[in-house]
């Protein structure tokens, strides 16, 4: 059987890479963003208040993409609560998708 300690060590390996892609990922300041935020944050409140809207019908457990074309519309979603604000469309270009 393996040693607990490998296991321990490879599944945390695995489960910190997508944090670090998105964490690596160039300072965002409009357009398209996904918003991260802990599970008790009104995202959609937050965008609102930040000046954007949201994209698409569904949110996931801890992110919202949402859209504002205004300067400084990420600064605002990380004042209102947002725990990470990044590039919508790196993300889609990190996930395969369309950017």
């Amino acid at each position: 059987m393996p040693d607990l300690r490998v296991i321990l060590a490879a599944l945390t390996l695995c489960l910190a890479g997508p944090g670090l892609a998105l964490v690596s990922l160039p300072p965002a300041r409009d357009g398209l963003l996904l918003v991260i935020g802990l599970p008790w944050l009104d995202r959609g409140a937050a965008i609102l208040r930040a000046g954007g809207h949201e994209v698409g019908p569904l949110q996931a457990a801890m992110a919202t993409l949402a859209q504002g074309d205004d300067p400084g519309f990420a600064d605002r979603l990380r004042r209102a609560g947002g725990y990470l604000v990044v590039d919508g469309r790196a993300v889609a270009a990190l996930c395969g998708g369309g950017a």
